[in-house]
Formats: structure tokens, sequence, C-alpha cells
């Protein structure tokens, strides 16, 4: 295994890679030109890959090597499903208010990320917060196409995070989670099709 200070760079840099869609749905991911690409060895992009397989953002299969992840219908329903059962599980468990909110100069997709992180966190669960973390970067490049479907998308998240750092009732927070969810939920084949057609923002 290669050294973690030349891994987890290499590793940081095709994760970041695969969340802002450089490659599309089932592309081939080739070693040696990852590493070429990033000025280190094979080991740590394998390393690497190998590591993202664990993440379900790499498929492995031997005798074809190393292809970006396609999402399918199911799995994307079944994330949300996830992702909204451990929120509201952490809203149930929360304490004190929210954290601060995110600067107005973030991207709007890791804005609400970093609320449904700071809802994790603030539960006092570490390993909520961790599988929250996860969902956070396997949603990633399908929140990067909200806008295209939801004209509302940013009111939507300015919604949610007043109703988090207002801490007002729990019943606000929680039904606009709900409804976020549920209407990602049943554009499922958008958002598929949109990343099988490359139209993610970059």
């Amino acid at each position: 295994m290669s050294p973690a200070h030349v891994v987890e760079p290499t590793y940081e840099a095709i994760k970041r890679r695969l969340m802002t869609g450089v490659w599309p749905a089932g592309a081939r991911l080739e070693s040696a030109r990852l590493a070429d690409a990033l000025g280190v060895s094979v080991t740590p992009v394998r390393d690497s890959l190998y590591r993202l397989t664990g993440e379900h953002m790499v498929d492995f299969t031997h005798g074809e090597g190393f292809h970006v992840h396609r999402l399918t219908e199911t799995e994307l329903r079944d994330l949300l499903e996830l992702n909204l059962i451990l929120l509201l599980a952490a809203l149930a468990t929360r304490r004190g208010g929210i954290v601060d909110r995110a600067s107005p100069a973030a991207e709007e997709t890791d804005r609400i990320g970093a609320l449904f992180l700071g809802v994790a966190s603030r539960s006092g669960n570490a390993e909520l917060a961790a599988a929250i973390a996860s969902l956070n970067d396997r949603l990633h490049l399908t929140r990067r196409l909200d806008r295209h479907l939801f004209a509302d998308a940013e009111a939507e998240g300015a919604a949610i995070e007043a109703a988090l750092f207002e801490a007002g009732p729990p019943a606000i927070a929680r039904n606009l989670i709900l409804r976020y969810h549920e209407r990602r939920a049943q554009e499922a084949a958008s958002y598929v099709r949109m990343l099988a057609e490359r139209r993610a923002d970059r």
C-alpha cells in the first residue's frame, strides 16, 4: 500500500472528479492514465480506486477493470430513502441548534450537504454522521442537477436552512426535509437520464 501522504491526495483528486461528473457513468478508469494525469505512480491510483469501489463510487470487475459507477433509478431511490431515515433520526436526537449558516458563496449542493451533515453531527452519534457524509458524497452529482429539475431548488434549500438554523418547531424542519427527499425520489428517472446524457454541471 502507498504511503498516506501520497494516497490521500490521490484518492481525494479522483473522488472529486467522480463527484463533479468529469467522467460519464460507466467510463473505464485506467490506472496508468490517471497516474500520469495526477503525477503519481500507479500504486496509489489503484489503492484509491479499490477504496472508492468499497464506497460504491467505482465499480470493479475482474478482467474488465475499474469503471465509473452507473447509478440506477432503484439505487437512487434507496439512497434518498436511507438519507431521509438517517436525517429524521438525527433530527429526533440532535443536541442544541444547527451549525452555522453556510457561506453565501458556497455551491448550493455543498450547502445542502453541509446542512444535512450538521444535523447528523448535532445528534452526537459519530456513526450516523459518517453515514450521512458518505451519502453526501454519493448524492453530490445528482444534487448538481437539482436546478435543472426544480426551479425553486435554491429557495427550497434556503427554507430548510432557515427551519434548522432558527430552531423552530421540529415538525417544520422534518416536513421540509421529507418533502425534499420525496420530490427527488419522484424524479429518479430524470436524474438517471440526465446523468447518462452528461448534463451535470462542471
